[in-house]
């Protein structure tokens, strides 16, 4: 769908009543922008930080995979394990290297010592 999209946006081959928007130079792009002179209408630089942050947050919980939890262990642990892993992610990205490669080697080491077992 995305390559599709990619290809319709590259020919500018838009199905009928859809219109790529008109060019616009950089000495025209100062005329159309609007200006916030209103504070209530407008994105404060507060407002941009705390949605930066959020979204950066919301994308290292998402792609952060610890590993399954043991049946006896209950969902408030499990939340603050994987709380604990993103802010290790978030503060110190080489860690959660560390974590990984750490895993692959204990993972290689099983396989190695079950490779014959079936």
């Amino acid at each position: 769908m995305i390559v599709i999209l990619a290809i319709l946006a590259a020919t500018r081959a838009f199905p009928a009543g859809i219109q790529s928007p008109p060019l616009v130079s950089l000495d025209q792009l100062h005329v159309l922008q609007p200006s916030c002179d209103d504070p209530n209408e407008c994105r404060s630089l507060s407002d941009i930080i705390r949605g930066c942050m959020l979204t950066i947050f919301l994308c290292t919980w998402v792609s952060m995979h610890p590993n399954i939890p043991s049946p006896d262990e209950r969902w408030p642990r499990v939340a603050w394990r994987r709380a604990g892993l993103v802010l290790l992610a978030l503060i110190a990205p080489e860690a959660v290297i560390g974590w990984a490669l750490r895993q692959r080697q204990a993972a290689a080491e099983l396989a190695e010592k079950h490779k014959g077992d079936s």
